[in-house]
C-alpha cells in the first residue's frame, strides 16, 4: 500500500535550494515516444510527454525547472519545462546515432550526452549548439556528473558487433575497461580510471568522494575513490546455488539513506539488491524480488524511497528505504517498456536560472 510522504528538497541529487517544490519521477518509456511524468507525493502517473521515438537518458540542471530526454531514434534531445510539464522544444543538432544517457552541469549550460558512435557530445544549453567532441573507448552510453560539476565521468560500454555496425567518427572501435574523466569546465580528457571490465551504470556519493558502478562479469557493483582515480573495493550480490547457476548481469545503481547505502539490480534473476556502503567491503542488508528485468533505479531526493523499474513487466516499484520493504507499485500500459529515469523537484515557483 502507497504511503503517502513529504519530501524533502534537499537530498541524493541536486535540488532547488528554496522555495516550494513538486516532486516528480519522469520515466523514458522505450518502446513508445513518451516519457511518463509521475507524481511521488501520490505514487500516481499523472502526464505523459511527446519527446521522440525511443526516449532513452533523461538530465536535469541543479534548478530541476528544465529537463532534456534525448530520443535514439532520430537522434534528438528534447526540453521540458518541469514547471509546467510542457514540451519546450526539441534540439536536432547532431547528437549521433542514438544518443544515450548524459549528464549536465549543475548550473544548466553544458549536457554532456553519449552516443552509440562511440564519443560524447558537449551541448552548450545557451548557445544551443555543439561545441566540443570527447573521444572514448567502447560505445558513448553512461554518464555521471560530479555533484559540484567539476568533473563528468564517461561510462562507454562495451558493445559487440551490432553496436560496432553503427556510423562512427572514423575514429577507432576497442574494448573499454576503463571510466574517462573529464575536466567539466574545460571540456578535456583529465585522466582515466581503470575498472578491469566493460563499464556499467554508475552513480556518485553526495560529497563526490565515491562512484558506485556496475561492469560486466561482475555481480554486484565496484566502489571507486574519485579523487585517487583507482578501485578500492567491491559488493558482490548473495545468491542462491540455483541462482549462481543462471548467468545473469548487474544494471541499475542508486546511492539511498543520505549516502550510507547503494541498491542495485540483478536482471536476470529479477532481484533488487540494497547494501550498507560505510562498511569496506560493502555489506548486503536486504534482497527484494522485483518485476521482470529489473533495469534502472532511482531515489527520492531525501534518498528514503527507492524506485526500481521493471521494463519487461511494465512496472515501476517504490520500496521505503529505513522498513526495507515494497510500499506501492505502478502499472504501465503493457508494451511500453518503462527503462530510464529521473527524480526531479520541480519548483513550484519559477526560479531565475540559465537554460
Amino acid at each position: 500500500v502507497w504511503l503517502a510522504s513529504t519530501f524533502s528538497s534537499t537530498a541524493q541529487t541536486p535540488a532547488p535550494v528554496s522555495g516550494t517544490t513538486q516532486e516528480k519521477l519522469y520515466v523514458s518509456l522505450e518502446s513508445t515516444d513518451t516519457v511518463g511524468v509521475v507524481d511521488l507525493k501520490t505514487f500516481k502517473h499523472v502526464k505523459t510527454l511527446k519527446v521522440g521515438n525511443h526516449p532513452h537518458g533523461q538530465a536535469s540542471p541543479a534548478s530541476q525547472d528544465k529537463l532534456y530526454v534525448a530520443a535514439e531514434i532520430g537522434g534528438t534531445v528534447t526540453l521540458i519545462d518541469t514547471i509546467k510539464d510542457e514540451v519546450i522544444k526539441t534540439f536536432d543538432v547532431g547528437f549521433g546515432v542514438e544518443p544515450q544517457n548524459g549528464a549536465i552541469t549543475p548550473d544548466g549550460r553544458f549536457l554532456y550526452q553519449p552516443s552509440y558512435a562511440g564519443y560524447w557530445q558537449v551541448f552548450d544549453t545557451q548557445k544551443e549548439t555543439i561545441v566540443e567532441y570527447i573521444h572514448t573507448l567502447g560505445i558513448g552510453h553512461n554518464t555521471v556528473m560530479a555533484p559540484d560539476g567539476r568533473f563528468a565521468y564517461l561510462l562507454p560500454i562495451a558493445g559487440g558487433p551490432g553496436h560496432f555496425a553503427r556510423p562512427s567518427l572514423g575514429l577507432p572501435r576497442t574494448q573499454p575497461k576503463e571510466v574517462t574523466v573529464v575536466d567539466a569546465r574545460m571540456h578535456k580528457v583529465a585522466g582515466t580510471i581503470p575498472v578491469g571490465a566493460g563499464p556499467r551504470p554508475g552513480t556518485i556519493s553526495p560529497d563526490g568522494r565515491r562512484l558506485y558502478m556496475n561492469v560486466d562479469d561482475l555481480m554486484g557493483f565496484l566502489v571507486i575513490d574519485t579523487a585517487a582515480r583507482k578501485v578500492i573495493s567491491k559488493a558482490t550480490y548473495t545468491l542462491t546455488p540455483d541462482e549462481q547457476a543462471v548467468r545473469s548481469r548487474s544494471h541499475g545503481i542508486a546511492v539511498a539513506n543520505n549516502g550510507r547505502e547503494v541498491w542495485s539490480n540483478d536482471v536476470v534473476h529479477n532481484l533488487t539488491f540494497a547494501f550498507d556502503v560505510t562498511v569496506d567491503p560493502p555489506r548486503q542488508i536486504a534482497r527484494f524480488p522485483v518485476g521482470r528485468q529489473p533495469y534502472w533505479i532511482m531515489t527520492s531526493k531525501d534518498g528514503k524511497t527507492v524506485y526500481v523499474n521493471c521494463p519487461s513487466s511494465d512496472e515501476l516499484i517504490a520500496f521505503d528505504v529505513d522498513a526495507k520493504q515494497e510500499k506501492g507499485r505502478i502499472q504501465f500500459p503493457k508494451g511500453s517498456r518503462p527503462t530510464r529515469m529521473l527524480t526531479v523537484a520541480a519548483p513550484v515557483v519559477p526560479m531565475r536560472t540559465s537554460r
